[in-house]
C-alpha cells in the first residue's frame, strides 16, 4: 500500500499527460503512434517494440522526443492497452490507426491495426488490420477499448468526434464481429456495451448492445432539450448524469436504474473501480463518497468534511479494493496520498509516500514533464 518516494526509473513516455499506458505484474505497456512497447518495471527497460505491419497513421518521433502538442495529439488517437486473456493466456491488446495496403487496383485506406501480444513476455500473438467501412472523411482515432467475454469492442473518432464502434473476437485466429457506424460506446463490461445510437430524424437514443454480435439490448431515446452523459468503469453498472444536479447508476446490461438519484450520488461525482476489485467508489470532495457492490448495494457512505469520518479528498488511482485519495487522512494529518478500503471505507495506511497516476501490487506510476517515474513498492 505504500511506495518508495524516490522514482526508481522514468519511463520515455513524454511530457506530462495521461500516456496511454498499462500495467501487468511488473511490466508496463505503452501504446504509441507506430505500435507497442513493453517495459520492465524493475529495470525502466524497454523489453521489446512491436511496431505495425501497415503504415502508421501518424509520422511522429519516438514517445520521449514528441513535443506537448504532439503528444496531446497522439494520445487522443490510440488506445490504452487493455489486458485480455487468449488462448488461456494473459495478454494485452491495443489498437493504432494506420493506412491499410491497397488491395489490386484499389487505393490505400484509413483504418486500424489491433495488435494483441503476450503480458507476460512481450511476444506477439496476432495483428487483425480493420477496415473501416466507407471512405472515413477525417484523421482516424480509437480512443476506447472495452474488453468482455472472448471479444474486445473499440470506439473510433473521425477528428476527434466519436462516429462509430466495432468489436473484434478475442481468439487465436481474430475476427471482425461486427462495426456500427452510428453507434458511439462509452463502455462496456461481460457481454454488453453501453452507448448512444444515431436515430433517422437526428435524435439520439442512450442504448445497450451485445458485445459479440452488436445487436440492440435495449434503448431509451434522451428527451428533447435535454443532455445525458454516461460514464463507464470497468464494472456491470454505468454512471448516467442528467440535467439536474444528481446522478444514477444504471446497469449496463438492461438499462435499469440500480441506484437512484434519492441514494445522494450526484454529478460531481466520480466513479472509479480498480482492476480485479469488488466495490466501485463514487467520490467528491464536495460531495462526499459512496460505494456499492456490483450489484448496485450501497456498503458505505462518508459524507464531506474535516471531521475525523468526513471525506475530504479526491481518488487518484486504485488497484482492486484499494484506493489512493489525495488529500489529509485526518485532522492533523499531512496532505499526501492516504489508502483507503474500499470494501469498508476506513483508511488503511496515512501515508502512500507518493500522490500516484496508476497503481499494481508491484509499482506505482507518476506523470511527469520528463516521462513516466516508476515508484517501486514497499516491502
Amino acid at each position: 500500500m505504500a511506495f518508495d518516494r524516490k522514482a526508481a526509473h522514468v519511463l520515455p513516455t513524454g511530457p506530462k499527460g495521461f500516456p496511454p499506458i498499462a500495467l501487468y505484474g511488473r511490466a508496463a505497456w505503452l501504446t504509441h503512434a507506430s505500435g507497442l512497447t513493453m517495459y520492465n518495471l524493475a529495470t525502466g527497460k524497454a523489453v521489446t517494440t512491436i511496431k505495425t505491419q501497415n503504415t502508421p497513421t501518424y509520422d511522429l518521433p519516438a514517445p520521449r522526443d514528441l513535443s506537448k502538442k504532439q503528444a496531446e495529439m497522439v494520445r487522443s488517437r490510440v488506445s490504452f492497452p487493455v489486458p485480455v486473456r487468449i488462448g488461456g493466456v494473459p495478454a494485452v491488446v491495443a489498437v493504432v490507426p494506420v493506412q491499410l495496403a491497397k488491395q489490386g487496383s484499389g487505393s490505400a485506406q484509413a483504418g486500424f491495426e489491433v495488435i494483441a501480444a503476450r503480458a507476460d513476455n512481450g511476444k506477439l500473438i496476432w495483428r487483425l488490420p480493420v477496415d473501416i467501412y466507407g471512405d472515413p472523411a477525417g484523421k482516424l482515432g480509437a480512443i476506447l477499448v472495452e474488453p468482455g467475454d472472448g471479444v474486445v469492442t473499440v470506439a473510433w473518432t473521425e477528428d476527434g468526434y466519436v462516429t462509430g464502434s466495432f468489436a473484434v473476437s478475442l481468439d487465436k485466429e481474430p475476427r471482425m464481429l461486427w462495426q456500427r457506424a452510428g453507434f458511439w460506446m462509452i463502455g462496456g463490461f461481460g457481454d454488453a456495451v453501453v452507448g448512444f445510437r444515431e436515430e433517422p430524424d437526428e435524435e439520439y437514443s442512450m442504448a445497450g448492445v451485445a458485445a459479440a454480435d452488436g445487436r440492440d439490448l435495449w434503448a431509451k431515446g434522451v428527451p428533447a432539450g435535454v443532455t445525458w452523459a454516461v460514464k463507464s468503469n470497468d464494472t456491470a453498472l454505468a454512471k448516467l448524469d442528467d440535467d439536474s444536479e444528481q446522478a444514477q447508476l444504471i446497469e449496463i446490461a438492461t438499462g435499469d436504474s440500480v441506484v437512484s438519484k434519492r441514494a445522494g450520488l450526484t454529478k460531481r461525482m466520480s466513479c472509479t473501480h480498480g482492476e480485479g476489485g469488488t466495490v466501485l467508489l463514487c467520490a467528491s470532495k464536495q460531495d462526499g463518497a459512496l460505494a456499492v457492490d456490483k450489484t448496485g448495494k450501497i456498503l458505505w457512505r462518508r459524507a464531506a468534511g474535516d471531521r475525523p469520518d468526513g471525506w475530504n479528498g479526491t481518488v487518484e488511482a486504485e488497484f482492486k479494493d484499494l484506493f489512493y485519495v489525495k488529500g489529509k487522512a485526518d485532522k492533523v494529518g499531512k496532505a499526501g496520498a492516504f489508502v483507503v478500503d474500499g470494501r469498508t471505507g476506513r483508511t488503511v495506511s496515512a501515508d502512500a509516500g507518493i500522490v500516484p497516476d496508476r497503481v499494481n501490487a508491484y509499482a506505482a506510476l507518476v506523470y511527469t514533464d520528463t516521462g513516466t517515474e516508476v515508484h517501486l513498492a514497499k516491502r
